[in-house]
């Protein structure tokens, strides 16, 4: 492959098909990244948590667990029975979370023009991918364990503790204090 076609692949990832979003309960890993010159904070992030929520609340989505780093964000999501529309949630997300910014007076911010999906197919996929989620932050450096993280939150998944699965195994891989 020449650097021309690595490019354009690197530009235009993979897509799910369009029958994946459309299924009904199938989980969705989602990544986008984002341009800004601000640091995180707690305004930029009731913006795009709220909006997160709003979206997926309109466009028929159940939220998993989502994680907001400083150039990426990490959503798990699943689609829900007749309302969900995964592809135009992803569009309104980003629309609606650059408009607010922007009115917030944060002019820097900006989208990359694609997203990476991956759907799981199976319970443990589900797990791993909300653990994923949920311990970037701490995989990076930015904190010891996932609660500690102002910046994610997990909403749940039907099979699973509500404290999250990543935050047990990162405590117990921390061991005491």
């Amino acid at each position: 492959m020449d650097s021309g076609e690595e490019l354009q692949n690197r530009t235009h990832p993979f897509r799910l098909d369009s029958e994946v979003y459309a299924t009904w309960g199938t989980p969705i890993f989602l990544s986008m990244c984002f341009v800004m010159r601000e640091e995180l904070n707690g305004e930029l992030n009731d913006v795009f948590r709220g909006t997160l929520e709003e979206c997926a609340a309109r466009w028929g989505l159940a939220l998993h667990a989502y994680c907001l780093m400083p150039d990426h964000m990490h959503v798990v999501v699943s689609v829900q029975p007749r309302t969900g529309d995964f592809e135009r949630f992803t569009r309104r997300l980003k629309c609606e979370t650059s408009r607010r910014i922007h009115l917030r007076g944060f002019p820097t911010f900006g989208w990359q023009r694609s997203f990476w999906d991956r759907n799981a197919r199976k319970e443990d996929d589900v797990r791993a991918r909300i653990e994923y989620t949920l311990g970037n932050p701490v995989r990076k450096g930015l904190c010891r364990f996932p609660n500690d993280w102002l910046w994610s939150k997990y909403y749940g998944w039907p099979r699973t503790p509500t404290e999250g699965p990543s935050e047990r195994r990162l405590r117990r891989e921390a061991g005491p204090g």
